[in-house]
């Protein structure tokens, strides 16, 4: 093996080492262990649904069985990009002895909580999966879910190491990024359908990528179609953009981050 062959083996080593250490240390010491990436999902299900289908009442989209099918194919992707932005943003400062060495691949840091979201949410997609069983919807269009989660993957690490950058350089940047997180969340139908969307407002909602992923993702769990050509091109293009610039300027920054943590 080359030189390189070795560098990049010995990099997805420390990182699946990160990844597993990271669910475990998450439920470390609580009752029902790692029941919990299965009992989560359960529970936020069953919050939403109370708050938007019973007592809001939001309508849902037609080809749905029910308010939660709908719900939880845009909510569990979100929630690992939520997480996975969120966790990047203090992954630095959180981990300044790593940092500090100057051997250490810091980039890691950054995917490895991406992954541990992703991780999650996969977990998530059993219990999901479950349920579209139940309602007579689970098919092998589901298939089409794993290539979103691949420009999921893209799109959560490009914004991650742009979010940890800032973050460094900005203190102050954490707070805001996890308020634009919650305007990007009520910005995308996750817990309303798209139809219910002002026209003046859907030029935001077409610039949106989490819009388009959660699209996809409705398309491979429930309606059983080809995610829109138009949609899955602006997703992987604005996905790899994001991927390359954030990567492009962490990497340009690094050798400052050791010095302002």
């Amino acid at each position: 093996m080359s030189r390189d062959g070795r560098r990049l083996s010995a990099k997805l080593f420390l990182l699946k080492e990160m990844v597993v250490r990271d669910i475990r240390s998450r439920y470390a010491g609580s009752g029902l262990g790692l029941a919990w990436v299965f009992v989560n999902p359960i529970l936020w299900m069953l919050l939403y649904t109370a708050v938007f289908s019973v007592i809001l009442r939001v309508p849902v989209e037609r080809g749905f069985a029910s308010f939660p099918e709908f719900l939880m194919a845009g909510l569990l992707p979100w929630m690992a990009i939520q997480e996975g932005i969120s966790r990047s943003a203090s992954a630095l400062p959180d981990n300044a002895v790593m940092v500090k060495k100057a051997v250490f691949p810091i980039e890691t840091l950054v995917a490895s909580v991406v992954v541990a979201a992703l991780v999650n949410q996969l977990f998530a997609f059993l219990v999901f999966g479950a349920y579209v069983l139940w309602v007579g919807h689970l098919s092998p269009w589901i298939l089409l879910a794993v290539p979103a989660l691949a420009v999921q993957a893209l799109l959560t690490y490009g914004i991650g190491c742009l979010a940890a950058t800032v973050t460094v350089f900005v203190r102050d940047a954490g707070h805001a990024i996890g308020i634009l997180l919650s305007v990007v969340f009520f910005a995308t139908p996750i817990v309303y359908p798209a139809s219910m969307v002002p026209a003046r407002f859907r030029p935001i909602l077409e610039a949106n990528p989490v819009a388009h992923l959660v699209a996809w993702y409705r398309d491979a769990f429930t309606l059983h179609v080809w995610p829109e050509p138009a949609s899955v091109l602006y997703l992987l293009l604005f996905s790899s953009l994001a991927a390359l610039l954030g990567s492009a300027l962490f990497a340009r920054a690094r050798p400052h981050f050791a010095d302002l943590i």
